[in-house]
């Protein structure tokens, strides 16, 4: 993953133009443990937005294995998105009506996976993310920690290149913020997936193994 003089603003050319992103250039290698950190209003979602093609630059390049998604068009991105790229979100985004072994199985279903491959890569991940005993209940039954684990295997379930989380623990005590991460990494480490974090939260801070520091829409630090 690659970006070139990424530029954002919004509303431009207006009283309320706000220059969100200036002048982004930063290279992600395949297995990266990395978050994005800086106050609110830095600018770290939204240039996880722009990672993750959910919202495009103003100008600037992205790439990803050498495509330049950042001229795709919504379809070309929608089916990257589904293929190659897994989110966590902080509000879990789990569907209701589904159980918790339907809701990680989801985008595999989407891909045609076969049952089998399906069936075994649920209890893969229910194993390593300690939620065994909760794949028949529905998100409305589990805490909200469990919830996060489900959230988490859903979004490595496929296998995709790339995982990026906003603010995965903004609503998770500390002992769950610490577990969740613990987990994150070993998949991380596992299976080498790209994992991008947007977060200034301590215990995310601590385990990740890049940090990129944003002030005003500006990298002052890459450590």
């Amino acid at each position: 993953m690659k970006l070139v003089h990424i530029y954002k603003t919004f509303y431009p050319n207006t009283p309320k133009e706000v220059k969100a992103l200036t002048d982004i250039n930063l290279t992600f290698k395949k297995g990266e443990f990395t978050t994005l950190s800086g106050e609110s209003g830095s600018g770290k979602t939204t240039l996880l937005n722009l990672i993750g093609g959910l919202d495009t630059p103003t100008s600037g390049q992205i790439f990803l294995d050498d495509q330049e998604i950042s001229a795709f068009s919504e379809t070309q991105m929608a089916k990257l998105r589904l293929k190659n790229i897994g989110f966590i979100f902080q509000a879990y985004n789990l569907i209701q009506v589904l159980t918790v072994r339907e809701n990680i199985g989801f985008i595999m279903q989407l891909l045609k996976f076969d049952d089998k491959e399906i069936d075994a890569r649920i209890s893969e991940l229910a194993s390593i993310l300690q939620i065994e005993d909760i794949l028949d209940k529905l998100p409305g039954e589990i805490s909200g920690g469990q919830q996060q684990r489900v959230a988490v295997a859903r979004a490595v379930a496929s296998r995709p290149k790339l995982i990026l989380a906003d603010e995965p623990t903004a609503n998770l005590d500390s002992k769950n913020s610490e577990r969740l991460m613990r987990m994150l990494r070993t998949l991380n480490e596992k299976e080498h997936i790209t994992v991008i974090f947007a977060s200034h939260d301590k215990y995310v801070l601590e385990q990740s193994k890049r940090i990129i520091v944003l002030d005003d829409g500006v990298v002052i630090e890459d450590r």
